[in-house]
């Protein structure tokens, strides 16, 4: 399996981001969609990682996608619990991938992303819950905008589904300021974290939560990796974390 780099365009015309699509050897019965692609390519062989499980079966086949945040600005936009951006993923995406992959069914997928695209895969999955069951969530940041995912679980189309959550026993920084927009960050991370776990127990969602030795920093989410994505497709318990409902 080679990866194949592609542009994709939102129906609406707004969104335009580069991606990254591993097609599956075998027949998919899956799509694995990652944002901030980047990270996820280029930093942390994900790619292969995903490969080597399917080589071992310890996840079924799946046709993979990462996609671009394309800059810091537009994470800042794209990422906060952006209905627009969405519903270009859970639509234009989803489309571009069945249309590759036609013997797919278009629900029970897999989302997942890092800090802010943590955060916006956790919403997405939330959104389009049909389309995606499965989220892998690291260092989400659910601190946003005085905890407003958190905040708005009840208004949301659904909260079923699994979840790997994972933040790092040092990521505590709280009264901060993130370049380019200025966007402010007034709880930590891990309080921000267990707190939006602690609401997810009210409803019926799957969830493991990983407390990894480390900050906000790629090397440990590429630590994790496997085991989350073994986790998400088989419920086998990893992490020190362990299942918090």
């Amino acid at each position: 399996m080679k990866i194949e780099e592609h542009d994709l365009l939102s129906s609406s015309g707004e969104f335009s981001r580069k991606a990254w699509y591993l097609p599956c050897a075998k027949s998919p019965e899956q799509f694995c969609i990652f944002l901030d692609g980047e990270y996820y390519v280029n930093r942390m062989d994900a790619a292969a990682k995903l490969i080597g499980l399917q080589e071992s079966e310890s996840i079924p086949p799946v046709a993979c996608l990462f996609i671009s945040h394309f800059d810091g600005e537009a994470r800042h936009y794209d990422y906060t619990c952006n209905k627009r951006y969405a519903n270009f993923v859970a639509s234009d995406v989803i489309a571009w991938l069945h249309e590759r992959n036609p013997e797919v069914t278009l629900t029970g997928h897999l989302i997942g992303g890092t800090s802010l695209s943590g955060l916006q895969a956790a919403f997405t999955a939330m959104t389009h819950s049909k389309t995606f069951a499965l989220s892998l969530i690291q260092s989400g940041s659910f601190w946003w905008n005085k905890e407003w995912l958190k905040e708005n679980l009840p208004n949301l189309c659904a909260t079923e589904g699994r979840f790997w959550i994972s933040v790092g026993d040092k990521e505590t920084e709280s009264e901060a300021t993130h370049p380019p927009t200025g966007m402010r960050q007034e709880l930590d991370q891990i309080s921000a974290t267990e707190r939006f776990i602690g609401r997810l127990k009210h409803y019926n969602s799957e969830v493991c939560y990983h407390l990894y030795s480390g900050g906000h920093e790629i090397r440990p989410w590429e630590q994790e990796f496997s085991s989350a994505i073994q986790w998400l497709h088989k419920g086998v318990e990893q992490g020190s974390g362990g299942n918090v409902g």
